[in-house]
């Protein structure tokens, strides 16, 4: 039996061992790339409109009340801005779908760490070219430009996929989970908190675009030069040489995630995919959409309001999510923090439509929906369960393309509804979006509980809830004798 063990091992990389006793992997990445696109994403609407006044010889009102009135030329920059920053949004969410499944899946073959190359390529291009565009005053579509090198390199939804096949290609049991769930909430909290930074920063310099864009480039730099070095990114994958029909290959990797229905994989991967995509239809536009919504009466937020939330949003959440969830784990199985998770957003959906002040809606409804990011994670845990470590690119990209539809789709979703009501002459009410939303996440609740009524028994199924890390132990042990004696393993086969 272990002979079989140590020979099964020899598929993976060398640096497999030395990966997995590492206390900080691909994290260094995720913090870098998404500083990067909080700083974009901050810029990205209030450049343009800075551009747009300037060739109006038009200057905008600051730090006034979100209901102050506005004028003509006002009103026309902000319908300006919001079509130039919609096809800006495109060009980083259609691409990245394509990219991130045949990439996701080719890095099953060719290896992780190319692909954060690759990445971190495209983000520090993309952001020479947005820092040469705010020093020479180049026209506006190069930004659309500058968007689709981020988007060709996968965005941060490729370098979150691939961090977390990263990541289960080393873990497994309770590990992956823990590691998984830190992955998320870093990719919140450094989100979050970046945006947080940098409009800070712009406000105190004058609103001097040249030197916040050359923060961003200086960490896409500094994220590309982690990544390109061997010690730091280790690779986990054994490179396996393409077969003739490269494509024919890589599709044929993922739909057989699909056609393999041993165990009910087939339908178990399917429901832990629709879990992913409508929590992220939810909470991928809840943000943004509830800010609009304070943004307008009686609310009226400004800017430090604004702020304010988007960092307890991100922050509390992502904190929360980490200190949780091994704590919690001592006492339940990860499909009870999925329902915990649910059950909290719905909390937190629901006091922010019954919020009759900016304290509740800003302040109250966020730490009521703090466990909100538990069940993302945790199901991200589950589907990479229920494949081999060869597929672990393949099913992170099809995760990536779901993910990235329903993020796509959620705030056309929920700002649709919120528009509609608002624009109502008689009898608007634009709470009417939260209860929606409130609405969809029973869905996933109900999937869950199907998931966990139907969970496979421990033998021989591969399971989250199960003492894994025995194995895992023992595992570790006899890495180590294979990587002592060679010889004797292989001989043993």
């Amino acid at each position: 039996m272990a002979s079989e063990e140590c020979s099964r091992k020899e598929d993976k990389h060398a640096n497999f061992h030395r990966a997995s006793r590492r206390l900080v992997t691909v994290e260094p990445i995720l913090i870098f790339i998404d500083c990067v696109q909080g700083a974009l994403v901050t810029l990205r609407s209030q450049y343009i409109e800075h551009r747009l006044a300037d060739d109006s010889n038009y200057t905008l009102p600051s730090g006034r009340n979100s209901c102050a009135t506005q004028d003509e030329t006002d009103r026309h920059i902000e319908d300006e801005t919001a079509i130039w920053v919609t096809w800006m949004k495109d060009m980083s969410v259609f691409p990245p779908i394509v990219v991130a499944l045949v990439l996701g899946a080719a890095s099953d073959f060719v290896g992780r760490r190319p692909m954060f190359i690759i990445n971190a390529s495209g983000h520090f291009l993309g952001s020479v070219l947005f820092l040469c565009v705010a020093i020479f005053k180049l026209p506006l579509p190069l930004l659309i430009v500058g968007e689709l090198m981020l988007g060709l390199a996968g965005d941060a939804v490729f370098t979150a996929i691939i961090a977390q096949a990263y990541v289960a290609d080393i873990y497994s049991g309770k590990a992956r989970t823990y590691r998984l769930v830190l992955l998320d909430g870093i990719i919140q909290l450094s989100f979050g908190i970046s945006q947080f930074v940098i409009g800070e920063i712009l406000q105190t310099s004058g609103i001097n675009f040249i030197l916040v864009y050359s923060i961003t480039v200086g960490i896409a730099l500094a994220n590309l030069l982690y990544t390109i070095n061997p010690f730091f990114v280790l690779e986990t994958v054994k490179r396996r040489p393409f077969p003739r029909g490269v494509l024919k290959d890589l599709v044929f990797n993922v739909l057989s995630l699909f056609g393999a229905s041993h165990a009910g994989r087939r339908w178990r991967l399917v429901l832990f995919l629709a879990v992913a995509s409508l929590w992220t239809l939810v909470f991928g536009g809840a943000g943004g959409n509830i800010t609009i919504y304070g943004l307008s009466p009686p609310f009226c937020w400004t800017p430090q309001i604004v702020g304010a939330y988007g960092a307890l949003i991100n922050g509390l959440t992502a904190t929360v999510a980490i200190v949780a969830v091994p704590v919690l784990r001592m006492c339940m199985s990860s499909y009870w923090m999925v329902y915990i998770g649910f059950v909290s957003g719905i909390g937190y959906l629901i006091t922010t439509a019954l919020a009759p002040t900016t304290l509740w809606l800003a302040f109250i409804a966020p730490v009521i929906g703090m466990f909100y990011l538990m069940p993302l994670p945790i199901v991200k845990a589950k589907i990479s369960e229920q494949v081999d470590d060869k597929e672990q690119g393949a099913v992170f990209g099809c995760l990536a393309v779901a993910i990235s539809l329903a993020r796509f789709i959620s705030p056309i979703l929920l700002n649709g509804v919120l528009q509609l009501e608002v624009k109502k002459k008689h009898n608007s009410q634009p709470t009417v979006t939260y209860y929606m939303a409130a609405g969809i996440l029973i869905l996933p609740i109900i999937i869950n509980l199907i998931l966990h009524i139907f969970q496979p028994k421990e033998n021989g199924y591969k399971n989250l809830d199960d003492d894994r890390d025995i194995c895992t132990s023992a595992y570790e042990d006899e890495v180590d004798a294979c990587a002592d004696q060679p010889t004797e393993c292989i001989n043993s086969q």
